[in-house]
């Protein structure tokens, strides 16, 4: 029988209550009470021989209720914890200021190997000597460290449990997977991802764009976005992830151009060392899609392993002998078209025919002049929300100053330069000298008081600067001007335009 009593606080009312079960032959077996509360657990009785004891307990003064309850509070207490702590999909430990292990989650006794009937020092879980300073690390900093682990490399975070005065009795260790804190750093990295009706897409050549990328959203096949840096490739990327059936799936990105060639292989798909081993983004967006940012700058080795998986759908962890399968999207992109680099020797051509099923060419944005001043509101409204500062106008100076530059950085570089304007103007305007752009020249010369020969030298240095904006390769330039590449190379070094 278990059963609450609402009382009084009368004192000695717990002896009285107590000596009418011992009275009629009652064992109890555990007590617990709070202000105005107790709670009483005995042997199994029968519901007539409750209900006397409610009835008999009822008549002692100062108890005001009896009734019968399902468990005691801290049985109940002990079972919502142990719920919490399994639900966590992380190893837990409790122990004691002995480095005893009092209390660890399923999680841990799985990946630990901990057996629920031996008792273990937290010294067990570890691989690794120096192991006892690093957790003081994790204490004193409130900060996780990277640790070995008889389950592989983790990080560990430690929090003290205290009494009264601050005195620790104990701590609690939580222990992460470097793949599950990969995994929740890419679902934190995709919150903000949205779909097509987000983009600007006002130029006919972008409206076509788009309606392609949305026939491919459901497609199985890999695609290529070609495009110049900041022109907006990963944004299309991932509108196409957010309108298909992978939405609620991963979203993850390698950008190659900027991390070793080792890193990327280990990153992409994954280690099998049994210390430091991990897993790959290829296991933790199995059914999501892979973004591989300037994929012409992945190692050649790394192509082959690539391949091979767009091929058979499977992979083995490096160095591992396990073959693994996944579905993903693989969406790459490259400033230029991948045949180049294969023509040099720097792209595994059955990769290129691999990627190059289907392709989106995205235009630059000096070829969509119809879409600048979209851009500047959309940009200048989310200034606004981030900062709180209200800059939503730009004067006529300061807007042919941006339509007469080519934005060899596109969307990336106008985004820059209008939050820099915006921080740096005094009012809600503005206005050209806000718009600081390196090199920026305009095909514009006071010709008063020049002779020809000297107003056309004028002219012809301006041009070539204005032009060399959008083409600083010398032979690029040429061929866009119809001239000879020395004529060009000769005319640069005469106006000193480099």
């Amino acid at each position: 029988m278990k059963i609450k009593l609402t009382t009084e606080n009368k004192l000695g009312l717990s002896k009285e209550i107590l000596a009418v079960l011992a009275k009629n032959d009652i064992d109890v077996k555990k007590v617990e009470v709070e202000t105005g509360l107790m709670f009483v657990e005995t042997e199994a009785i029968g519901k007539q021989q409750e209900a006397k004891m409610a009835s008999l307990l009822m008549q002692i003064a100062g108890v005001k209720w009896v009734e019968t309850i399902g468990n005691m509070p801290a049985h109940e207490k002990n079972l919502f914890l142990t719920s919490l702590l399994n639900a966590v999909p992380d190893p837990v430990i409790g122990i004691n200021n002995k480095g005893k292990i009092i209390y660890r989650n399923d999680k841990a006794r799985k990946s630990f190997r901990l057996e629920k009937s031996k008792r273990y020092s937290i010294k067990d879980v570890f691989s690794q000597s120096d192991w006892a300073g690093k957790i003081d690390v994790a204490a004193s900093g409130n900060l996780p460290v990277h640790i070995n682990t008889i389950a592989g490399a983790m990080l560990v975070e430690v929090r003290a449990i205290t009494e009264s005065e601050k005195k620790a009795i104990g701590a609690v260790l939580i222990f992460h997977k470097l793949e599950n804190i990969a995994a929740r750093s890419h679902v934190i990295a995709g919150a903000g991802i949205k779909g097509f009706d987000s983009l600007i897409a006002k130029n006919p050549k972008m409206q076509d764009i788009i309606n392609r990328a949305k026939h491919m959203c459901n497609t199985q096949v890999p695609l290529v976005i070609y495009g110049e840096g900041g022109v907006g490739k990963k944004t299309i990327a991932q509108a196409i992830h957010h309108t298909g059936e992978r939405k609620n799936k991963l979203f993850s990105t390698i950008d190659c151009s900027t991390i070793k060639p080792s890193q990327i292989k280990t990153d992409l798909f994954g280690l099998a060392n049994p210390v430091d081993g991990k897993a790959g983004l290829l296991e933790i967006s199995d059914g999501g899609t892979i973004y591989l940012q300037s994929i012409q700058d992945m190692s050649l080795e790394c192509q082959e392993l690539l391949l091979g998986f767009i091929e058979t759908k499977s992979f083995k962890r490096i160095g591992g002998k396990i073959t693994r399968e996944s579905d993903i999207k693989i969406i790459a992109s490259s400033p230029e078209p991948l045949k180049t680099y294969v023509q040099s020797h720097a792209f595994n051509s059955g990769l290129f025919y691999a990627l190059d099923i289907t392709q989106l060419n995205i235009p630059p944005l000096r070829e969509r002049q119809d879409e600048v001043e979209s851009y500047i509101a959309t940009f200048l409204q989310q200034f606004k929300q981030q900062s709180g500062k209200d800059v939503s106008e730009l004067t006529f100076d300061a807007l042919n100053k941006i339509k007469s530059y080519f934005w060899p950085g596109n969307n990336a570089q106008l985004k820059d330069v209008l939050y820099k304007a915006s921080m740096v103007t005094d009012s809600n305007t503005i206005d050209a000298e806000h718009i600081e752009i390196e090199g920026h020249v305009q095909i514009e010369s006071n010709l008063d008081n020049r002779s020809l020969p000297q107003a056309v030298a004028e002219f012809e240095k301006h041009f070539l600067q204005h032009w060399y904006q959008k083409y600083s390769s010398t032979r690029k330039l040429a061929q866009q001007l119809g001239v000879s590449h020395t004529t060009i190379a000769q005319k640069l070094n005469k106006y000193e335009i480099n």
